[in-house]
């Protein structure tokens, strides 16, 4: 039997702990925050947000298609947010505030715990867009050499 909890089941309880003033943590799926995140082992922790988002910070948001999205915040509308995952192209939009969940307040990666005060973490926001390309170049060229070696 699968007693995994869906995200549409576990929200409410992510909005009572966020809510409270406790800390939400989970571990994250998928491959929209590479290099930040990778798909299973990394975790987030997510906080209460402050008022409104800002540009540039991680939150956990119910999407206007019904998607749950752990993305950054690229733009401001008044009729709500841009996000847009540090490995995606395209973009999502989250409606108001009420759709958001929480903000990134830690990440865990590799066991290893990143606040988002860190000197480490703006130091990746800053240059996060060449860390990008970066990666992007040395898992095509991987990808090259396996191919290479396979023939």
């Amino acid at each position: 039997m699968n007693d995994k909890k869906s995200l549409r089941e576990l929200e409410p309880e992510l909005r009572a702990a966020i809510n409270s003033g406790k800390v939400a943590e989970f571990e994250t799926h998928g491959f929209s925050m590479i290099p930040l995140l990778h798909d299973g082992g990394d975790k987030v922790r997510l906080v209460k947000p402050e008022g409104r988002l800002a540009v540039g910070d991680v939150a956990f948001c119910v999407t206007d298609t019904g998607k749950y999205v752990l993305h950054r915040v690229i733009q401001i509308k008044d009729s709500g947010y841009i996000l847009k995952g540090d490995n995606c192209t395209s973009t999502e939009f989250c409606k108001g505030d009420g759709d958001v969940i929480g903000v990134a307040g830690a990440f865990i990666r590799r066991g290893r715990l990143i606040d988002v005060n860190s000197f480490s973490y703006r130091f990746y926001c800053r240059f996060r867009k060449p860390l990008l390309r970066l990666w992007q170049l040395f898992w095509k060229l991987a990808d090259r050499l396996a191919a290479l070696k396979n023939k």
